[in-house]
């Protein structure tokens, strides 16, 4: 399968995490394409993704690796 760039970078990302995190993702987008309304389960987890700092020294995306 021919992913393009943007979801070979967060396949890469994906596949990097431990179990655990893949078992917490993959349950993530199940409850998303389950979901009668995406746009709740988008919103929770945008507010969760802006509580995190990308700035700080210590960060390090597993997705590029930057």
């Amino acid at each position: 399968m021919k992913l393009s760039d943007n979801a070979e970078v967060v396949f890469h990302g994906f596949l990097n995490l431990p179990n655990l995190e893949k078992l917490s993702v993959v349950e993530a987008i199940n409850e998303y394409f389950d979901s009668t309304d995406k746009e709740e389960v988008r919103t929770g987890h945008d507010a969760r993704f802006a509580e995190i700092d990308l700035n700080t020294p210590d960060f390090n995306c597993v997705c590029c690796g930057r």
